[in-house]
């Protein structure tokens, strides 16, 4: 089987530090600046109310993370509630979000923040060193991974409270004047585009075979996460606003790196440690995350036979699934060198997040029927209206955003090579589906099994 050998190892903290690191990655940097030009000095009213939806459409899985703790969460609860099918088309999108589209995308914007220091530095090598780092990093185990994940979640924390803190001492009350001079239209325009700064956390849901006491420790590391990131983020954003006038601070190409260079002066320690120990990490925090998440939902479908078993082998030493990391190393290597802007990885990437997301939230409704017991016996639950309204809220942010998201890609070869990727995952499905059957084996037989953690 190719989920024996992994390690139960993941603690509370492990767990937040994962889930925290995904979540603050460098969209904050860039979406505080389009934000700042929609909403004005309604900035961290904006932040503060981009939370509420994100929190509200994670609950369900926070409930399944809760009730049925499992390895790969993302694929095995749709397939064993919903349809086989639906979860692996998921994944599969998921695979040119992350690996062709999202991995990428950090690992160049992390070369790009590194060239204010190097200019000379070559984008391309640099991002291949660097995605070779966190290969490494995460065959020697999620143990090793999760250690190095919490030392750069503590430094990036520590780099964007400092600038939080540092801008109380300059900040000036009369910049929040006009407080909702862009008015309510643009304030719920920027808070809808912040949603997306609170995004990741989900990821947990991966790990439940690697964590201690998963019932308790995955909803116990949502509501950690998501309180810390949002007290940070609002933070920054009082201090953003309050630091200049918001039309000057807006003019620039990147308004938060410019505020901390207001804060701390441009050169000193403290705007370097900001760029490098907050922008450079929070990009490095989720890249890793991504690594340490990836493989799961994969490891499920060898299990189910989906894809072929070979690639599933655990190292017995480290207990990592090395030869998927290797093919996860290689798209990414493959996505850099691939030519692609920024904008378009960063379309694909959003895009396969959004529909990851849908047959988990029809999961989490069909779990009170499917699983009564396990329901009933859960740490964390959602009951009568919470149970439909979650999911419901998470339905409308996946829509609105696909629809966003694709008006703003404005070109029709990277929506049809979108669309081509998803009808790939379909007929690969269909044809390993027939090819089992031949062999006697019927995938809709994976509804079946109850192979959840204890």
């Amino acid at each position: 089987m190719s989920m024996q050998g992994l390690k139960r190892v993941l603690g509370l903290p492990e767990v937040s530090f994962i889930a925290i690191g995904f979540t603050i990655g460098g969209g904050v940097f860039v979406l505080t600046g389009i934000v700042l030009k929609i909403a004005g000095p309604a900035l961290p009213l904006a932040y503060a109310l981009a939370v509420i939806p994100v929190f509200i459409s994670m609950l369900p899985l926070a409930m399944l993370g809760s009730a049925l703790p499992a390895t790969g969460g993302n694929y095995r609860y749709p397939s064993r509630m919903v349809s086989p099918g639906l979860a692996f088309v998921g994944i599969w999108t998921y695979i040119l979000a992350s690996f062709i589209g999202q991995i990428p995308l950090y690992a160049i914007a992390c070369a790009r923040y590194l060239q204010v220091f190097f200019p000379e530095m070559s984008v391309e090598l640099f991002s291949i060193g660097l995605l070779t780092v966190f290969f490494v990093i995460n065959v020697l185990g999620i143990r090793f991974a999760a250690q190095i994940q919490g030392i750069m979640v503590v430094v990036l924390v520590a780099a964007l409270i400092s600038y939080a803190v540092k801008g109380t001492v300059v900040i000036n009350p009369d910049n929040f004047q006009g407080f909702f001079q862009k008015g309510a239209g643009n304030i719920i325009l920027g808070m809808a585009l912040l949603t997306f700064t609170y995004m990741g956390s989900n990821s947990i849901i991966e790990l439940g075979g690697e964590i201690k006491n998963p019932g308790k420790v995955i909803p116990r590391a949502f509501i950690i996460a998501f309180s810390l990131v949002a007290v940070i983020y609002i933070a920054m954003a009082i201090t953003t606003v309050g630091i200049a006038p918001w039309r000057e601070l807006a003019a620039y190409p990147e308004p938060l790196i410019e505020g901390s260079a207001i804060c701390f002066g441009r050169p000193s320690t403290g705007f370097a440690f900001f760029i490098i120990g907050g922008a450079i990490l929070a990009i490095l925090t989720t890249l890793n995350a991504l690594f340490i998440v990836g493989t799961k939902s994969l490891q499920v479908i060898i299990q189910d036979g989906i894809l072929p078993a070979g690639m599933g082998k655990i190292h017995p030493r480290f207990g990592s699934a090395y030869l998927l990391l290797a093919i996860i190393w290689a798209l990414s290597v493959a996505g850099v060198l691939s030519g692609f802007s920024l904008e378009a990885f960063a379309s694909f990437a959003a895009l396969g997040g959004m529909i990851i997301f849908v047959p988990v939230l029809v999961s989490s409704m069909m779990l009170p029927r499917c699983y009564p017991e396990q329901y009933r016996n859960s740490v964390f639950q959602l009951r009568g209206f919470w149970l439909y309204f979650c999911p419901a809220v998470g339905f409308i942010m996946v829509i609105f955003f696909s629809v966003v998201i694709l008006a703003e890609m404005k070109s029709l070869l990277k929506i049809v090579l979108f669309f081509v990727f998803i009808l790939s995952g379909i007929l690969y499905y269909v044809l390993r589906k027939r090819w089992l059957l031949s062999q006697g084996i019927k995938l809709g037989d994976v509804m079946k099994r109850e192979d959840w953690i204890s």
